[in-house]
């Protein structure tokens, strides 16, 4: 009987563990991926001529 309950409290603690990074991949990426969305944007409009150099220096530094 011992081990069962062993084994449950270390299912629980894999299982508590494994949400937990989840949540935390889940948020860092979309830290991540909103930021450099951001920039992305910006980059494109820059290499397509919508933007000067000296405005996109500015933009990309209000970002950063």
């Amino acid at each position: 009987m011992t081990w069962f309950f062993l084994g449950l409290v270390l299912l629980k603690l894999l299982c508590l563990a494994f949400l937990l990074v989840l949540v935390m991949r889940i948020a860092l990426g979309w830290r991540r991926h909103h930021g450099r969305g951001a920039l992305a944007v910006l980059e494109r409009r820059f290499v397509a001529g919508e933007i000067t150099e000296e405005d996109f220096r500015h933009m990309r530094d209000v970002l950063e």
